[in-house]
């Protein structure tokens, strides 16, 4: 069973100054956690094998643990792969399963971009008839609606944060002028 939802959300930021693939491999897990209430938890590692993801997640009361490896990353694409997730169905029945991540950045206008979220999960047809009973597909919809918000939230606050705006000249960052 394959259950794919996109949502996608204005960014004020343009394309050009948006880095997935940087945002993305400096998460904290402290700024997952706020994207979704969710999001149990993330962190990324290097191995042998190159770079990776692991993030926790409730979905319609059903944990999900991913562990991530990139397909393709760069500035605006990102794509992430979790051959093996474990599924804990109501937190208790463990199923494998695999989950396919997309974050792209499109350009909108010359000072915005459409931010666009995509997750699908994979699992073994048996599993089918349980998912619809769960309303696996709606629950999904609203988590990838909900942490979509939350991504575009914390790339706009990153890139405001990284890039000051110049304070006029002779003005104090109270705003008053010098030697007020």
């Amino acid at each position: 069973m394959s259950m794919r939802r996109t949502t996608t959300a204005a960014l004020n930021v343009p394309a050009a100054d948006v880095d997935l693939e940087g945002w993305l491999f400096g998460l904290s897990d402290e700024d997952y956690r706020a994207c979704a209430r969710g999001h149990h938890g993330a962190g990324t590692y290097n191995d042998e094998h190159g770079r990776g993801m692991v993030n926790v997640e409730s979905i319609g009361g059903n944990l999900i643990v991913q562990h991530y490896r990139p397909v393709r990353a760069g500035r605006g694409d990102v794509e992430m792969y979790s051959q093996a997730s474990r599924i804990y169905l109501l937190h208790l029945v463990p199923v494998r399963g695999s989950v396919r991540w997309w974050l792209k950045a499109t350009p909108k206008t010359d000072s915005s971009s459409e931010f666009t979220c995509t997750v699908q999960v994979d699992l073994h047809p048996v599993l089918r008839v349980l998912g619809v009973f769960m309303a696996a597909g709606w629950f999904l919809k609203c988590h990838v609606a909900e942490e979509t918000a939350g991504f575009v939230a914390d790339v706009a606050r990153k890139r405001g944060a990284a890039r000051p705006s110049p304070l006029p000249a002779g003005r104090r960052l109270d705003g008053e002028p010098p030697g007020a």
